[in-house]
């Protein structure tokens, strides 16, 4: 079926007035809303900045059984919402709703092993803008006088908007308006066009999403994509995860020895993230942190840990070139049956006894290491007695925040005997 496509863009006034009329809905099986306050906050400061933002999709659709005509919402709800929120000042207290499906799933619940508080874990609820739209005639005012009780819903601090911002900042959108008018037709090509939006908009892998903080930073690039001289000074080191075989991820070693660094012992890394789950805000905060964007949580955590501190003139650079020669030697001795091959580890276990102390002492430290067959027996030993039989529930979650501090603090220690 074809559909004409008209394409435009409206004040942020005019948007919040079509909200407020019904004139644009949700269609049912739109999720329920899932901005946390921050994010509304920073959506309304990329409009005030005039970044770009992504152009809202509305469908037309001609209800035939009672000859209805209304406008759906097939993308953009998160956004629209955000502004009417902004504009009436108030956040859903998610507290005072039901949880919907959960967004980001934690890998293994059973990863927390102490008392501290997590990252909050983002959770959509059963809310939408519609619950705000109860009278025939919808204001702003209005709705602030019905959702000024209860504890529903509470003020949003320190956002600064007024007349102008709403009525002078524009969104785009895309009007589908289908020629058919066969129903079964007009909703199967409004599901596919939903299911298009979603898939070629589908998530970016968790490097893939740090690197787009980054990508086109000449200063910062090879730092965090662990390069130098266009080579991977983990010289392309694999580690077999949830059953497949995956790249080192450099940023992983780089944010918690950079914690190290200035903590000055293993079990002060990682505060508030002993969740598996939520250490990729860990480190994303880091890139953000080096990059100098804004952290989402826990902003004092890299304090100290600036380029600038750990590596003065760049010196980084020059070690990194060592790191590679280094880890390239690393390789050599530990590949299995002395095959030419690249090194996958089995287990974060074998990885972190191998790599924390070495990179610590050669990155951070500026060390020269003796790679002696006596430093990889003791690595062996300390390894297998991590894998063994009577440590069946460390092996099974070796990612657990105490597991992953004693490595950090056996793998330094080890290779602290054969630095020179």
């Amino acid at each position: 079926m074809e559909n004409k496509i008209y394409y435009g863009e409206y004040s942020l006034r005019h948007w919040i007035d079509l909200m407020l009329k019904k004139d644009i809905v949700l269609p049912e099986y739109q999720r329920s809303f899932v901005w946390d306050e921050k994010a509304v906050k920073r959506f309304v400061k990329s409009l005030k900045d005039k970044q770009f933002i992504p152009p809202v999709t509305i469908a037309h659709y001609k209800i035939q059984d009672d000859g209805n005509e209304t406008n759906l919402i097939l993308d953009g709800q998160q956004r629209l919402t955000s502004l009417l929120l902004a504009a009436i000042g108030f956040y859903p207290n998610k507290n005072k709703f039901n949880n919907s499906e959960p967004i980001i799933a934690s890998e293994d619940d059973s990863e927390n092993d102490e008392s501290e508080t997590d990252v909050e874990k983002k959770k959509s609820i059963e809310w939408t803008f519609e619950k705000l739209l109860k009278n025939e005639n919808n204001t702003i005012d209005n709705i602030k006088e019905n959702i000024n009780s209860g504890g529903n819903y509470t003020h949003i601090k320190g956002l600064e908007v007024d007349d102008d911002f709403f009525d002078d900042t524009f969104l785009g959108f895309s009007y589908i308006v289908p020629t058919s008018e066969d129903k079964s037709e007009v909703q199967k090509s409004f599901s596919q066009t939903f299911r298009e939006i979603n898939y070629f908009g589908k998530s970016l892998s968790a490097q893939e999403s740090r690197r787009s903080l980054y990508f086109m930073n000449d200063e910062y690039k090879d730092f965090l994509d662990g390069k130098t001289e266009q080579k991977d000074v983990l010289c392309s080191l694999t580690i077999n995860e949830n059953m497949l075989s995956k790249k080192i991820d450099f940023i992983r070693y780089l944010s918690i020895l950079s914690q190290l660094k200035v903590q000055d012992s293993a079990w002060n890394v990682l505060k508030y993230y002993s969740s598996y789950a939520s250490r990729e805000m860990f480190y994303v905060d880091y890139v953000s942190f080096i990059v100098g964007l804004e952290q989402e949580n826990h902003i004092e955590k890299f304090d100290g840990c600036e380029i600038a501190t750990l590596f003065p003139n760049n010196c980084w650079k020059e070690r990194f070139k060592k790191l590679y020669e280094i880890i390239l030697t690393l390789t050599e001795k530990i590949q299995h049956d002395g095959k030419k091959s690249k090194v996958n580890f089995d287990s974060w276990i074998d990885a972190d006894y191998y790599l924390f102390g070495l990179i610590y002492y050669v990155l951070f430290e500026d060390k020269k290491i003796n790679l002696t067959d006596e430093l990889f027996e003791k690595i062996r030993i300390v390894i297998s007695e991590k894998r063994g039989d009577k440590n069946l529930a460390y092996s099974r979650s070796p990612n657990r925040l105490g597991n992953l501090r004693e490595r950090l603090d056996e793998s330094v220690n080890i290779y602290s005997e054969y630095v020179e």
